[in-house]
């Protein structure tokens, strides 16, 4: 039986074909475009090649594959879709020296000649994935938002912060709603600052007399005072507006969900419909991983280690936090990261992007391998294995 390889591209497609009594894949190979007439053409040339196509192998690289393997699933072959690091090093074993499309597809048909790939639906749990993934960009985008709107209050009121620990809270913004800089907040009575409302309450007379206060024996520059205010009411409202589509998004997710294991994982405190959903369609069947250290190499988060000889004789430099694995969406939703929403406990509702003071809107928030591991290699490199 045939193995059929395909490097997938935003426009055009490559397929190679390794035969059932080869390990190599014929070097000619078929180049079609990426709509339903190139479809017609590659079912027809895997046709032509005589025997029946035992599974069609492609990189799961993006989201370029996604309609070409679910449209292959439909006319009944069996598509294997494997990791490109996967890939990669299969070629690099072979000492394959050349990196192009053709070769590439050559590579796969190999890989799924020789290790057999597992094949499955290819958009299982797509939608759901999809919806979570959704979610979580639109708490990132706001918590990109919340960066600026720090940058604005050390510009434009910085003696914010000595009121509110959290400048980008629902109460400072209620605050930055009404009177935007230090300059305004100078300028309004009391009584008008203490109507600012956050869902549910005021102000209040005594904190906006502490703001008032603040205002005025600001140190922000006045010159800077009519743009800051100005940045200021746009990026309120973009948060507010965020706001609405992750509550939407949320809903969303939300009715996509059913199960008893959904249901379980929500009672979790700080856990709500978008971090079960990308939980649930990222990781899969958690059965598949016969320990612990699998799921978490899965995830992304595994110690490695790294020594030959002297070097590295160190426990505590020896050992690194792999970068390979699958980076979920849901990291940005775990506790105590950098940069990332907090759901406080037992939330169910939607999820709220939350400033870290002394970030600035250039920084990049660090990926979570990156976040404490040195403390922690030691303790999760000589843990024991779970048993199921």
């Amino acid at each position: 039986m045939n193995t059929v390889g395909i490097d997938i591209g935003k426009r055009q497609h490559v397929a190679a074909v390794c035969r059932a009594d080869q390990l190599e894949a014929d070097r000619k190979v078929l180049r079609f475009s990426a709509d339903r007439s190139g479809l017609a053409e590659l079912t027809a040339w895997m046709e032509r090649q005589g025997g029946e196509v035992s599974r069609v192998v492609m990189e799961s690289s993006g989201h370029y594959w996604m309609p070409l393997a679910q449209a292959l699933h439909r006319g009944g072959l069996a598509v294997a879709i494997v990791d490109p690091l996967e890939a990669k090093y299969f070629g690099k074993s072979r000492l394959q020296r050349t990196k192009s499309d053709p070769a590439d597809a050559r590579t796969l048909a190999a890989l799924g000649r020789r290790d057999r790939p597992a094949t499955r639906e290819p958009l299982a749990g797509a939608e759901l994935r999809e919806a979570a993934r959704f979610a979580m960009t639109l708490v990132t985008e706001q918590a990109k938002v919340c960066q600026r709107i720090l940058r604005l209050v050390d510009l434009g009121f910085p003696e914010l912060a000595k009121a509110y620990e959290d400048p980008t809270c629902m109460s400072a913004l209620a605050v930055l709603r009404a009177v935007p800089t230090a300059a305004e907040a100078a300028r309004r009575r009391t009584s008008t600052i203490a109507e600012a409302r956050t869902p549910g309450r005021r102000i209040g007379p005594a904190k906006a007399e502490q703001i008032r206060s603040l205002a005025q024996d600001t140190i922000a520059p006045p010159e800077l005072a009519a743009q800051v205010g100005f940045e200021m009411r746009l990026l309120i409202a973009q948060h507010d507006f965020l706001d609405t589509q992750i509550k939407e998004a949320e809903a969303r997710v939300a009715g996509l969900l059913d199960g008893e294991l959904a249901r379980r994982l929500r009672t979790i405190p700080g856990v709500g419909p978008a971090i079960t959903a990308t939980l649930l369609s990222e990781i899969g069947d958690i059965h598949r991983f016969s320990d612990f250290d699998k799921l978490v190499a899965y995830v992304g988060v595994h110690p490695a280690e790294k020594s030959s000889g002297r070097k590295g004789a160190d426990p505590e430099t020896s050992w690194h936090m792999a970068k390979t694995g699958k980076r979920l969406p849901a990291r940005g939703a775990l506790p105590h990261g950098r940069g990332r929403p907090h759901p406080q406990p037992g939330h169910q509702g939607p999820l709220h992007a939350q400033a870290r003071p002394g970030q600035v809107e250039d920084e990049r928030p660090r990926p979570l391998h990156e976040e404490g591991a040195r403390h922690r290699l030691g303790r999760l490199a000589r843990r024991p294995r779970l048993r199921r």
